[in-house]
């Protein structure tokens, strides 16, 4: 008789390629067709550990399936809400230099000012969440945990009060 675990590792060296060319053919990633790749062989296990299937191969195209619906849901959002890179010009101009003039100094304090305005205008569950993710450093399921949210609706936060906090600064 062959162990479960003998079967699983044909059926791993019988479907990789097929299923990279999957994610392949749908993302363009070489990189992230092996990791969606690799996340379906778990997932496929995982299933397997519950309930046997009739038919595995069936089993592991349809959750690679769902895995690049997903991955590509997660790719606009973050297209959406990563800050550009005339955003991160515009961070970097609020550091201080080493020997920063008063007129300088005045100028970051307002600035400070009017993004600690902002915060203030939002919600205090918004604003946990930031806190979390930027000083804590917490990944967005230790906040949901924290916060009895999920891990998405932590992004939406996050997602929110960074917009927030943008609109006001270009407001000036």
């Amino acid at each position: 008789m062959i162990s479960t675990i003998e079967t699983f590792g044909h059926f791993f060296l019988e479907t990789r390629e097929d299923l990279i060319r999957f994610f392949l053919r749908r993302l363009s990633c070489p990189a992230t067709a092996a990791d969606l790749a690799q996340e379906t062989y778990l997932r496929v296990h995982a299933c397997e550990q519950r309930a046997p299937t009739q038919n595995r191969r069936a089993l592991a195209f349809s959750i690679a399936g769902n895995l690049v619906v997903d991955h590509v849901r997660k790719e606009r959002v973050r297209a959406n809400y990563a800050p550009s890179q005339s955003d991160d010009v515009d961070f970097l101009e609020l550091v201080p230099c080493n020997d920063p003039g008063s007129e300088h100094r005045a100028m970051v304090w307002q600035d400070l000012e009017q993004v600690q305005a902002a915060l203030e205008e939002l919600p205090e569950d918004c604003r946990a969440a930031l806190y979390l993710s930027a000083v804590e450093g917490l990944t967005y399921a230790q906040i949901g945990e924290c916060l009895g949210v999920s891990e998405r609706m932590v992004g939406k936060r996050i997602a929110r009060t960074l917009k927030h906090c943008r609109a006001r600064r270009d407001e000036r």
